[in-house]
């Protein structure tokens, strides 16, 4: 389990990426900026839709740091240890939003588990690259969105408020996805 932590890079990167994501979280706040949508102009945007993405990263490059040698050809479940590293970063950011009462760490959370969660499902296919899926949902939010906040499309999920069913399940079963894919994927990847 040692090795398993310091291949990962888990205090380290993971943690740099989790504090720099929850402070630029607090230190935004609900802050909106006008940005240029290409088929609504320029309209209002939370800038928290951007906060997750250090973490993202971070998360992407803990999971590339790897001992393909060791883990491919030992008999522990890398890919339950992985899932499981994931889940708890994004309950320790949820955890810090429950702790603050912080509305926007929470939302600013579900955003981190949903990006998270594409990154994770993008593995398989575009490997290193997948921590970019992330940041082109993000882009193409801000460019295909034609409803500012509060209403934003519904298929966007990062700018909708914390109340959004639809965004909470979304979130939930593309995480789930997510995750699951770690199990089958580890060994594969390299």
């Amino acid at each position: 389990m040692a090795w398993w932590i310091k291949a990962r890079r888990a205090h380290d990167v993971l943690l740099t990426g989790l504090v720099v994501s929850l402070l630029l979280a607090l230190a935004i706040g609900g802050q909106e900026v006008a940005l240029p949508s290409l088929v609504a102009g320029t309209h209002q945007t939370v800038l928290t839709m951007f906060v997750p993405i250090p973490l993202v990263a971070a998360l992407a490059v803990s999971l590339g740091s790897r001992l393909p040698g060791i883990e491919s050809s030992g008999v522990r479940r890398i890919g339950l240890w992985d899932a499981g590293l994931v889940a708890a970063v994004l309950a320790a950011w949820l955890a810090a939003g429950a702790l603050t009462g912080s509305g926007v760490l929470l939302v600013s959370g579900r955003n981190a588990a949903f990006l998270v969660a594409l990154m994770l499902l993008a593995r398989p296919l575009a490997a290193e690259a997948a921590v970019m899926v992330p940041v082109a949902w993000t882009m193409l939010v801000v460019a295909f969105n034609r409803r500012p906040p509060p209403d934003p499309e519904p298929w966007t999920i990062l700018p909708e408020p914390g109340s959004a069913p639809h965004a909470a399940l979304a979130t939930a079963v593309l995480l789930t996805a997510g995750l699951v894919s770690l199990q089958f994927t580890h060994r594969d990847s390299s």
